[in-house]
């Protein structure tokens, strides 16, 4: 995404050109007139040379300018996400402008005219939402060439009878940084992949799940440095666990607790908290070594961390995951009223006037032996999937691969590294923590899928519910397997 030039050239000229600087600075002590130049003659490749164009780092698209002769091409997606394609004119917001040339880029690299449908598609209107996907398909009227939505809500329409395999989509490079590749290997079975997320979907970074901290308040208390821990691998649930609970206070000691009075040690929005799955690294429901989904027995390991977790929550009076919004637990963090808070990456747009200095980290690992932290995308992201009634596989193909590399080189620079880095974070650590939350992100074959298994809980929240609801999560889980299974069993039937 960096540009950078090369200076040698610059400095080989200074260096060649120095003696004639020096030469005429001095005069004759004799005649008191300048010297004649000193004979160094300069390389006439040097002289002429133009100044060196600048040099693009990383990977490029991979196919040369096309031209489909302006068709028009048409994308369905969430109103509630238009900020990912909305962008009729520059307006000096520096994310709004990126975007708007990301479009115009796109448009011109392949002479396409880009006509962009905004439908509401939350979960109070995932039916409507997915009715008309599904009435343009049974009509053949090609009304989207491809079309996006929630995860949580578009994810259950997946089959082969109505979208490409997009492994097979010409113009898609699915191992460029602009795609989440993970998900080649989680959500394609039988070898077809019907949905995929790229970088042109921002609501991926908008919605990634981290823990904010309260910098001031942790060495208030001489605890260890979050950053650190990152850094270290050190940052486990066992660590979570012992710096955001009973490390808070009962301010006006009244014994009875609450957000606007007392200082807690850690607030949590529940349905962050469902990114628990991901963040430990427990999927007893995956893709398996024959590239099928399996669901596996709830194994020990499992069954720890639930266990740390269920009194993590309820054990503690300074810990909150209770029925309340992101945005007031977000406003209880700001006011200084917890030392943790686990919400959605977004929420530091809403940060720019806290008083104390805050940082952010990714979700905590299993154990120290967890190679990588791992965060997850919410099921809020937009995803894509190509109806087969798109106008051309080949122009969609090629849509799609340039619109993601070009929010990957342009938009996402601007979101990402100055807007959040910059605009709203404090410190060079934060930039870092950013870059690791980002590398970590996963939507694995239980996540993406989770309302379409279904069950109590979904399979997507083993960890957090069992935790949130102290159920136990052995007897729990054996109630429930068979459920899954005979789900699975419906979804494969659509992939074969």
């Amino acid at each position: 995404m960096k540009r950078c030039r090369n200076a040698l050239l610059y400095l080989l000229i200074a260096a060649l050109l120095l003696p004639l600087f020096s030469a005429c600075s001095q005069k004759n002590p004799e005649t008191g007139s300048e010297p004649a130049a000193a004979n160094t003659p300069v390389p006439e490749e040097v002289l002429s040379e133009e100044p060196p164009a600048e040099e693009e780092e990383g990977p490029v698209l991979a196919f040369d300018k096309q031209d489909y002769g302006g068709v028009v091409f048409h994308i369905l997606t969430c109103s509630e996400a238009d900020y990912e394609y909305n962008a009729e004119e520059e307006t000096g917001e520096r994310v709004n402008d990126a975007i708007f040339a990301r479009n115009l880029n796109a448009e011109d690299y392949l002479n396409v005219d880009l006509d962009v449908i905004y439908e509401s598609g939350d979960w109070n209107h995932r039916d409507s939402y997915n009715a008309l996907i599904r009435n343009s398909i049974a009509a053949g009227d090609n009304a989207y060439d491809y079309v996006t939505g929630m995860i949580s809500c578009i994810q259950p329409l997946a089959s082969t009878d109505s979208f490409l395999n997009l492994n097979e989509m010409s113009g898609m490079e699915l191992s460029n940084p602009w795609w989440v590749s993970s998900m080649q290997e989680e959500l394609s079975l039988n070898g077809k992949l019907l949905s995929i997320i790229g970088d042109v979907s921002l609501s991926l970074y908008k919605g990634l799940s981290v823990f904010f901290f309260n910098q001031n308040l942790l060495a208030d208390r001489n605890l260890e440095d979050p950053f650190t821990l990152v850094r270290e691998g050190r940052w486990t649930v066992d660590k979570m666990i012992e710096l955001g609970s009973d490390t808070g206070s009962d301010l006006n000691g009244d014994g009875a607790w609450n957000l606007a009075d007392d200082l807690y040690g850690t607030v949590i929005y529940e349905v962050v908290w469902r990114s628990m799955n991901a963040a430990v690294d427990v999927h007893p429901v995956h893709i398996g070594a024959d590239g099928l989904p399996v669901v596996d027995d709830l194994d020990e390991r499992a069954i720890s961390v639930i266990e740390k977790l269920t009194s993590f929550l309820h054990d503690h009076d300074d810990v909150w995951i209770k029925d309340t919004t992101e945005s007031d637990l977000r406003d209880v963090f700001i006011a200084g009223h917890a030392l943790f808070f686990l919400g959605k990456l977004n929420g530091m747009e809403s940060m720019g006037d806290m008083e104390a200095d805050y940082g952010i980290i990714p979700m905590p690992k299993y154990d120290e032996s967890q190679p990588d932290y791992y965060t997850q995308i919410a099921t809020a992201t937009q995803i894509i999937l190509v109806p087969v009634t798109t106008g051309s596989a080949d122009i969609t193909g090629h849509v799609l691969e340039t619109l993601s590399f070009f929010t990957w080189r342009d938009v996402v620079d601007e979101y990402y590294e100055n807007a959040l880095q910059s605009r709203y974070s404090r410190s060079e650590a934060t930039s870092e923590m950013l870059d690791i939350i980002r590398q970590g992100a996963v939507n694995g074959f239980d996540y993406a899928y989770s309302t379409a298994i279904a069950g109590d809980p979904w399979v997507n929240k083993i960890v957090s519910d069992y935790s949130f609801r102290a159920i136990a999560p052995a007897s729990a889980f054996k109630s429930q397997k068979k459920v899954w299974e005979k789900a699975i069993e419906k979804i494969l039937e659509n992939y074969q």
